[in-house]
């Protein structure tokens, strides 16, 4: 993984935040895209828009937030049992997609929040003119408590919507509704460790129960779930470098692909640097074409500071995967840490073409910055560093530096003009 890149999130829905840890790795995004284009086809909405974000979260979820990218907590791919039970959960949130039940649900929350601020003010003008506190209480109560679970009605009503979508995606690709029973035994188990905490009626989600047996026809007589040598791999990825060691190798004892990869991560977790290397070796001996492999093992020589052979790896991974952006930062990265004489040349080719995907990421224009510098181009490091800082979210900053920058670079470069882009955005606000 590119370090298992791991960073935090602030999440906006609605007006509560949420701060998500965020996991980065080209294997993972990968495959996961792979599988969400196919449904996005099969509902008609436009495969390239298709975006995934991994969650570091143990629990079996995901969920969508506005626009057509799906987060995924890892708990789902570790727990799946098949590349089925993933698929119908995708399949899922891209209902919630094709309904557009994120922009509906946000105007049902304000008209809850309407109706409970009508009904606090209705409560408190009972007490004062009435003379009754009790009664007064009891209005605000019950109303916000009924335009509460109204909402939580008109939720369940779409989760069972955004079911029937993943029926269908799930009948069109193939993949066995086993997947959909698979989950849904998973959740009930959780549910019944947690049974006393939410009352029926305002949960947000159908019953588990219900949701089974409201889809029940179409689970009798289903076929068997899929083999996928993709989903297995990148669930033993995961479950390498996020579960415990030990219990890394007793889940993945056996002989294959799959089992060495996962013990490998662990090894490596452990600082079994030789051991972990050596295996990884032998995987890319039986599987020379597998770029994923040569990334990994680069991750791991990098880190320990195996620059040179790190830096072949990592070159052998990007011949091989050309567009995995990630894997030209991580490139770029050793070659500016190495600093050998044309270095710094390679290190920013690789970001240039990183940057096609990769434009939000503060790390390619510090990077880059790093590169620009090297090459005793001052004006054009400090324009990277102004993208730094717009990335990072420091507005202020960013407007600074590029005023700074404007003052050396060519009045027609395209450095000049993404340096007018963020002095155009004065009305923003540093985070």
């Amino acid at each position: 993984m590119k370090k298992l890149i791991l960073f935090l999130l602030i999440l906006l829905l609605g007006q509560r935040a949420f701060a998500l840890s965020v996991i980065r790795d080209s294997e993972i995004e990968n495959v996961l895209t792979g599988y969400v284009r196919q449904i996005f086809q099969t509902v008609n909405l436009p495969p390239e828009n298709a975006e995934i974000v991994l969650i570091n979260d143990p629990s079996i979820n995901a969920f969508v937030a506005g626009g057509q990218t799906i987060f995924v907590h890892t708990g789902l791919i570790t727990s799946s049992k098949s590349v089925d039970d993933l698929v119908f959960v995708l399949s899922h949130e891209t209902g919630h997609i094709v309904g557009g039940h994120i922009t509906r649900g946000m105007v049902a929350m304000e008209k809850t929040k309407t109706t409970a601020l009508i009904s606090t003010l209705m409560g408190g003008l009972l007490a004062v003119v009435a003379g009754r506190p009790d009664a007064g209480i009891a209005v605000m109560l019950g109303s916000q408590t009924s335009a509460m679970g109204s909402f939580a009605a008109y939720r369940q009503t779409e989760e069972s919507s955004a079911d029937r979508v993943a029926v269908d995606v799930m009948k069109k690709l193939d993949y066995s509704m086993l997947g959909f029973e698979n989950v849904m035994k998973e959740i009930q188990s959780q549910e019944r460790l947690n049974s006393g905490e939410f009352q029926n009626y305002m949960r947000t989600h159908p019953m588990t129960q219900d949701r089974r047996q409201n889809l029940q026809r179409f689970t009798k007589g289903a076929s068997p779930v899929h083999k996928d040598k993709k989903f297995t791999r990148i669930k033993a990825k995961l479950s390498g470098f996020l579960l415990d060691p030990k219990q890394v190798r007793l889940k993945y004892s056996g002989d294959t692909p799959d089992d060495i990869y996962a013990r490998a991560i662990a090894d490596y977790r452990e600082h079994k640097t030789d051991k972990a290397l050596t295996a990884l070796t032998g995987l890319i001996q039986k599987d020379p074409k597998n770029g994923y492999l040569y990334e990994l093992r680069g991750q791991f020589e990098f880190e320990t500071g195996r620059l040179d052979e790190a830096i072949i790896d990592y070159k052998k991974a990007v011949s091989l995967l050309p567009e995995a952006a990630l894997v030209r930062i991580s490139y770029a990265q050793s070659l500016l840490e190495r600093g050998k004489s044309g270095d710094a040349e390679v290190a920013l080719n690789n970001l240039n073409h990183a940057t096609i995907h990769e434009a939000e990421s503060p790390l390619v224009w510090q990077l880059m910055a790093k590169a620009y510098d090297r090459l005793k181009k001052p004006a054009f490091s400090t324009c990277a560093m102004a993208e730094f800082y717009s990335t990072s979210n420091k507005k202020e900053r960013a407007r600074q530096t590029a005023e700074k920058a404007l003052k050396e670079l060519p009045e027609n470069s395209s450095c000049a003009t993404r340096m007018h882009d963020i002095l155009d955005k004065k009305e923003e606000k540093d985070d």
